[in-house]
């Protein structure tokens, strides 16, 4: 969620369906549900088989960034 508000502010959008700012209204609620690591995880993999296109599509987007920050305790484009 922090990549993509880090995006968000970069690159100055203010439209409202900008699909940067779908994604993270998208992300947004799936955050808010409660639930294990595991639960979201899980959430993310019936959303990558999803019939909703902007569900899987940011499903399939962030499902490998979460793995990799589950193994490694980072994200990719982590810097710190």
């Amino acid at each position: 969620m922090h990549e993509y508000e880090r995006q968000w502010s970069r690159g100055g959008g203010h439209a409202v369906r900008h699909p940067l700012r779908l994604k993270m209204e998208r992300l947004g609620s799936w955050c808010d549900l409660k639930g294990s690591v595991e639960d979201f995880e899980q959430q993310l993999e019936r959303a990558a088989q999803s019939e909703d296109v902007a569900d899987a599509l940011l499903a399939d987007e962030l499902l490998p960034l979460w793995r990799v920050a589950r193994s490694t305790g980072r994200l990719p484009f982590d810097e710190t």
